[in-house]
C-alpha cells in the first residue's frame, strides 16, 4: 500500500472525477498508482492540460472516439480501446419522429 501526500490525493482525485474515471471501473486507489499511465492509456492525456485552462477534459467514451478518429487518419497508431468505454450500440430510436405521420 503506497501512501500520499494530502496534496497529491487531492490533486489527481480531482482528475479523477472531472475525467468521470469512475465510469471506467477504475477506482481512485488504482488511479493513484500511475495517474498519467491510466489516463494515457484511455486517450485523456491532455485531462490536467484541459482542466488547468479551465476546461473539463473529454469523458473516456468521448476519448475513445476521438481515439477511433485518429487510427482512422493515420495520425495515432493502434492502440486497445477498453471494453467498459468503446462506443455504446446504436440508439435503436434514432432517427424516430414522436409526430404523427
Amino acid at each position: 500500500m503506497h501512501t500520499y501526500r494530502d496534496e497529491v490525493i487531492e490533486f489527481w482525485a480531482n482528475v479523477f472525477r472531472a475525467c468521470r474515471l469512475s465510469t471506467t471501473g477504475l477506482d481512485l486507489e488504482g488511479f493513484l498508482e500511475a495517474p498519467q499511465e491510466h489516463l494515457d492509456e484511455l486517450g485523456l492525456a491532455d485531462a490536467v492540460e484541459m482542466l488547468a485552462n479551465g476546461h473539463l477534459p473529454l469523458m473516456p467514451e468521448q476519448a475513445a472516439v476521438r481515439r477511433e478518429i485518429d487510427m482512422a487518419y493515420g495520425t495515432v497508431k493502434s492502440a486497445s480501446i477498453p471494453v467498459a468505454i468503446q462506443r455504446p450500440t446504436p440508439n435503436a430510436f434514432a432517427g424516430f419522429s414522436a409526430q404523427p405521420a
